[in-house]
């Protein structure tokens, strides 16, 4: 037997409507679920119809959840499923909501890696292997991330590299050139650069610097010997560890020699 819809009251919140059925308080729906339903006072209403109706209510919530979420940036698929599977337990609905923001192309993993590939390029000192972990990370396809890299291949990374490597190479100013030289590329590789994109680059910035070199050597030596000092071991005891720990840091077995020599 069909119900009456007896009274459409709006509520105090902008946009709601509380709907009476047999002149009872049943449901509230949004103005978008009122206007597209044509719902008006004294409607005829089936139970599948009221039904319906609260499937759209929840489908229209979750839908401007959905549009919230996404008004802060873009996001990926995976990213918003997320976040809107910790609001819904509806899989239909989750994937109804999913496919018209696709429609109106509000949510497409092609648009979001190229967008995130320009961001990370523009803000960041990150190369591509850390960007596309972080695209995998967020559930981009691998063919929209190869899609994606082409923006990064086409942005001047060497200006970033020229500007990158000194600052890198002067934080390890305190080591031995043939250590600096490893920890800086460990760091760019780190930071997800390829070798092919910044070997060049390097091997340019970077020189060896003796005098510099030759102050570390004797600094470090000097704290050596002073630690030794006290110790019950005798001068060439004392030159044996002191040469092994001073290669071991990366100095030159050569120089080591030359500099305990002179003690």
């Amino acid at each position: 037997m069909p119900k009456i819809l007896t009274k459409i009251q709006a509520q105090k919140k902008p946009g709601r409507f509380n709907l009476f059925i047999d002149g009872k308080y049943s449901f509230a729906v949004s103005e978008t679920v009122l206007v597209e339903n044509h719902l008006y006072k004294g409607q005829e209403l089936s139970d599948e119809e009221i039904n319906q109706l609260i499937n759209s209510e929840e489908f229209s919530k979750l839908y401007q959840k959905a549009l919230n979420y996404l008004s802060y940036q873009l996001r990926s698929e995976q990213e918003l499923d997320k976040h809107l599977k910790e609001i819904s337990d509806n899989s239909f609905l989750i994937e109804k909501v999913k496919k018209k923001l696709r429609a109106y192309n509000l949510l497409d993993d092609t648009k979001y890696a190229a967008s995130y590939v320009r961001t990370m390029v523009n803000t960041s000192d990150k190369g591509f292997n850390i960007i596309r972990n972080n695209l995998r990370a967020k559930g981009i396809p691998e063919n929209d991330i190869e899609q994606a890299k082409l923006d990064y291949d086409h942005s001047n990374i060497s200006d970033k590299l020229e500007s990158l490597i000194p600052k890198v190479i002067h934080q390890y100013r305190n080591q031995p050139s043939r250590i600096r030289i490893q920890k800086v590329k460990q760091r760019l590789i780190a930071k997800g650069f390829s070798p092919d994109e910044f070997e060049n680059i390097l091997s340019t910035s970077f020189s060896s610097n003796p005098a510099h070199e030759d102050e570390l050597l004797s600094n470090q030596l000097e704290k050596l010997w002073n630690r030794y000092s006290t110790s019950n071991l005798t001068d060439s005891q004392k030159k044996l560890k002191i040469k092994q720990t001073l290669y071991r840091k990366g100095f030159a077995l050569d120089k080591i020699t030359n500099k305990l020599d002179e003690l």
